[in-house]
């Protein structure tokens, strides 16, 4: 996977807080565990899931310059 690719998982990873949000009926306030879809998906499930897809996807820091 490109770094693009990568990056356009992360943007879709942050528009699906606005997508649950936006769902009607108030999806995004049902209660599981005491909070509501939309806090475990914007306060656990988006975090996680961003950090899967940098440590797998994004590539590492450049390797430091050779001193001569």
């Amino acid at each position: 996977m490109t770094r693009s690719a990568a990056a356009i998982l992360l943007l879709v990873v942050l528009a699906a807080f606005l997508v649950i949000a936006a769902l009607p009926h108030q999806i995004g306030a049902i209660r599981i565990a005491g909070l509501s879809l939309l806090w475990w998906f914007g306060g656990v499930i988006a975090p996680v899931l961003a950090a899967i897809i940098a440590i797998a996807w994004l590539p590492g820091l450049p390797p430091p310059p050779r001193s001569k």
